[in-house]
Parts: C-alpha cells; structure tokens; sequence
C-alpha cells in the first residue's frame, strides 16, 4: 500500500470522527443530565465569578451541599467595597458565618439570597437540572467520556441559578458518562462569565450547626 493511499485513509479516518454527524445529539445530552441532576442528593461545588455582578457579590466559593437546601463551605464575598474571606454554614433555617477573626455571626438562611444562596444549584425548579431541561439550540461540540455541549440559556431561567441576569446567556455544559453535570460556564452579553463546578456526587455529606 502506498504512502499516499495510507495518507488519503488516515484523512477519511480523521473526518469521520471529529464529523459533528457522528457527534450525539446535543438537546438529548442535555435532557438526560437534567433527569439525572434531579435524583442528586449530595453535591461538592465551586463558584467563580469573572467580572461585577452587581446582585452577586460572591467571587468565588467552594463548598459541599445536599439536595435538601444544608451546605457548609468557604466563600470570598464583596461587602462595603471589600473583599472578604468567609467561611458558613446553612442549616435549620438559619446562616452561619464567620471572617478570618472572631467567631460565627447566625442570621436567617433567608439572608443568603442576599449574597448567593448555594441551595438554588439542587434545586429543581431553579438549578442545574431546570438549566439543562431549559437550553436551547443546544449543540455537541465534543463526545467521550466527558462531552461538550454549548446553548442558550433563557434570562428568567439563568437568573434562577445567577441573580441579576437580565439578558439570555451562552452556556457551555460539560457533562459525564453518567450525565452528570460536571461543569457550566455562563457567558453574559455583557462580558462576566460564572463558572461553576461539580464533583462528589452523592457522597456523604453532614452539615451541622457550629457550637
């Protein structure tokens, strides 16, 4: 065989992978992760925030949640024009948290909508999964073990999971072998972009108030 022969096979083989035809329908990928996201009850997450949001004063947090709305973690958060280092907990209706000194300061849990309210992620009339179901003109841009998959995401439905979207944004979701969300990137018209990342799927996870 050729050199030639084996160039013009080795080119066939290459366009016939990476062919978006042979790529799996991206509305599909993305309403198997919605269904799958539902059934999560525990969740490891990060948070970074590129840009000013003027309703989200966090930059960036990491943290672990369940499903029935109790998360413990850490969290920088923007106050009075300066940039704070956190640690919370929010549990039994009430917001624990604390700064690099002194001890914890309990508010109502109702006061975290005010900063970035963590438990809107499991939540499915307002999470991840209400995002996924929500895409449109949802494209793969990858398949594999993990795959890629870029939409649009409607304003009313991504200010659910990011307060003060006022606007449709892009979206960039990459998704397991298990359809589990593992990452969405949320560009805005306007520039910022929220990252948010999840691991840890349905690990124990134990949150209680600090003493």
């Amino acid at each position: 065989m050729s050199a030639r022969w084996l160039l013009v096979c080795a080119l066939a083989l290459l366009t016939s992978c990476t062919s978006g035809g042979d790529l799996p329908d991206g509305a599909t990928l993305l309403s198997k992760s919605a269904e799958s996201m539902r059934s999560v009850k525990t969740v490891h997450f990060t948070i970074k925030v590129d840009g000013e949001l003027p309703d989200v004063p966090v930059k960036d947090a990491d943290g672990d949640l369940t499903a029935a709305g109790e998360s413990k973690g850490t969290a920088k958060v923007t106050l009075m024009g300066q940039l704070l280092s956190i640690e919370y907990v929010l549990t039994g209706g009430n917001l624990h948290f604390k700064g690099p000194t002194g001890g914890y300061t309990t508010v109502s849990a109702a006061f975290a909508s005010t900063v970035y309210d963590p438990s809107a992620i499991l939540n499915p009339d307002k999470g991840v999964a209400k995002v996924l179901s929500s895409s449109k003109d949802a494209k793969t841009k990858s398949s594999g073990d993990v795959s890629v998959v870029e939409a649009t995401v409607p304003k009313d439905v991504a200010a659910g999971l990011v307060p003060g979207i006022a606007a449709d944004v892009k979206a960039t979701f990459s998704l397991d072998k298990d359809n589990k969300l593992k990452s969405a990137l949320f560009e805005l018209p306007t520039g910022q972009k929220v990252d948010i990342g999840l691991t840890d799927f349905d690990k124990p996870v134990t949150v209680t108030a600090p003493v």
